[in-house]
């Protein structure tokens, strides 16, 4: 390690998260075994941008003449950027003296203030992320310089479902398919599901219900409901040549139920899904890249990969609907004295927890020889953390007939 025993950023109190328009303060540390006498100036950036990036292959030529080659797509949008030099001159100012740093520990703050911009949540993906961080350099005239960078967290533009129409309204939809058998088509497999509304926050539950006509002679194994997250990029070769698209699919939580035999009927009510947490929906602030949200509903038929699902698209938040709070503040059956005359205004402010999957490390982008430390990361969203009432949420009507005439899926 020579003599830099020490090299970090390190915010005031250890926050690390941020709104727009805020400042951020704190001050590099730097901890020396013996004096240093070979520093030019030490460097301060803060930067926040967006980036996409993957490689395709295209092939040119033909015959013995064709060959392959790997093409690199990518866009970046910049957000914000800022150098400030914190001790001695920059690379190119020339001549004067060197600055000595005696052996010990030193400090120097920095503080500086983030856009009053409309920006967007931070977001690491497959093939793009969003990042904000602070970065320090030594920097060392004929020798490589040290490095080091923190990630911070912006609290982006915020989701408010209360401004969506469609938030509190369930998300339907239904299909069906015929499966093939020997040529021979048999009765087609019908599905049809909802949600009990469209309009979530990380933190809140999914109560997704569903039936399934069996019409076919095979078995429906089992029925699944899936939170997926879908997340769209958007990049151009070389930067600036036409535009190709990537997709990038995670699955977020699911609830199981049972399936039925053929010619049989299965139903599935009200199973649960807790929303992690997770970006909201669009990503608003940045035009690289937009997530959406969705319950897959699947009915998965006994061998065939040809299963049947049902699309139900949601919208995830940043802002619940007050009408949950309110229905959650005053639970039915309850003995209200002081009910107030209206739903509170605001709901009660969020926890901002890290994102699904926990910190990763992020790799360095001059590599691990010249760049202090190693760096673990995750994006933090807001969180609510909704009450387990059984009477919450109510008990919604089910738009699916009950069970009838079914040996192996009785009705209670």
């Amino acid at each position: 390690m020579g003599k830099l025993q020490v090299f970090e950023v390190i915010f005031d109190g250890g926050v690390d998260l941020f709104r727009a328009g805020e400042w951020v303060q704190g001050h590099v540390r730097i901890v020396l075994s013996e004096a240093k006498s070979d520093i030019r100036g030490i460097q301060i950036k803060y930067k926040g941008k967006g980036k996409t990036r993957w490689t395709e292959s295209e092939s040119h030529g033909s015959g013995k003449h064709r060959h392959t080659q790997s093409v690199s797509y990518y866009l970046k949008e910049k957000y914000f950027e800022e150098k400030v030099l914190i001790l001695g001159k920059d690379k190119e100012d020339s001549g004067g003296e060197k600055v000595h740093l005696d052996a010990g520990e030193h400090n120097f703050p920095f503080r500086f203030q983030i856009p009053a911009t409309p920006l967007p949540h931070a977001f690491e993906g497959r093939y793009g992320r969003i990042r904000y961080k602070v970065r320090a350099k030594i920097d060392r005239p004929w020798k490589f310089d040290h490095k080091v960078e923190k990630l911070f967290n912006v609290v982006g533009v915020p989701v408010d479902l209360n401004t969506r129409p469609e938030a509190p309204m369930p998300s339907t939809s239904q299909d069906e398919k015929t499966i093939c058998c020997l040529c021979c088509a048999s009765g087609p497999i019908k599905a049809s599901a909802q949600t009990d509304k469209s309009g979530y926050v990380p933190g809140e539950t999914v109560w997704v219900s569903g039936f399934v006509e069996n019409n076919s002679s095979r078995e429906i194994c089992d029925i699944t409901a899936t939170l997926y997250q879908k997340v769209h990029f958007r990049a151009k070769r070389h930067g600036t040549g036409w535009e190709h698209h990537r997709e990038q699919k995670t699955k977020l939580g699911e609830a199981k139920g049972e399936g039925c035999g053929a010619h049989r009927t299965a139903s599935f009510d009200r199973k649960p899904i807790l929303v992690p947490s997770c970006p909201p929906s669009g990503l608003e602030g940045c035009d690289i890249m937009s997530i959406e949200y969705y319950i897959g509903f699947e009915a998965d038929v006994s061998g065939t990969p040809f299963d049947l699902e049902v699309k139900l698209p949601i919208t995830i938040g940043t802002v619940p609907l007050y009408s949950e709070f309110y229905s959650a503040a005053f639970p039915r059956g309850e003995v209200v004295t002081q009910q107030p005359t209206a739903p509170p205004s605001e709901a009660p402010p969020p926890s901002y927890e890290v994102a699904m999957g926990g910190p990763l490390e992020i790799p360095s982008k001059d590599g691990y020889d010249y760049t202090f430390g190693k760096m673990m990361y995750a994006p933090k969203y807001p969180y609510y953390t909704f009450p387990s009432d059984p009477a919450y949420p109510p008990q919604a009507q089910s738009m699916y007939p009950p069970l009838q005439g079914d040996p192996a899926h009785p009705t209670s």
